[in-house]
């Protein structure tokens, strides 16, 4: 379940970002989506157990915008390096209160409960 609370506010987030940014709506629910995906298996799972909130937080702006970036590139979108960074922080944003969530319900986030 919290996959799916993930991807949904992720989605609400990047998307309207990426096309502030000037990429395709198909391009932005695309890379939203394995955006998210990406970022949980590593952000969620390997680095946040491991570490606190502010280090996994910080993480996903770097993931964020590397992949953005990165994936804005190779498909020829055209963006704004602006909007991708923008989108990035706001979605590190939106990461810093989904890992406190997970860190205060999620079954394998205990270690740092604060």
């Amino acid at each position: 379940m919290n996959i799916l609370w993930k991807l949904l506010v992720n989605g609400i987030v990047a998307v309207p970002g990426l096309l502030w940014s000037g990429t395709s709506l198909t391009f932005a629910v695309l890379a939203s989506l394995l955006l998210g995906l990406i970022s949980y298996a590593t952000g969620d799972f390997l680095i946040l157990p491991k570490t606190n909130n502010t280090f996994a937080s910080s993480f996903d702006f770097l993931l964020s915008f590397g992949f953005l970036w990165a994936a804005a590139a190779i498909f020829q979108q055209p963006y704004q390096l602006a909007g991708l960074f923008l989108t990035a922080f706001a979605i590190s944003i939106v990461e810093f209160f989904f890992h406190d969530y997970l860190q205060r319900h999620g079954p394998h986030h205990s270690r740092h409960p604060g």
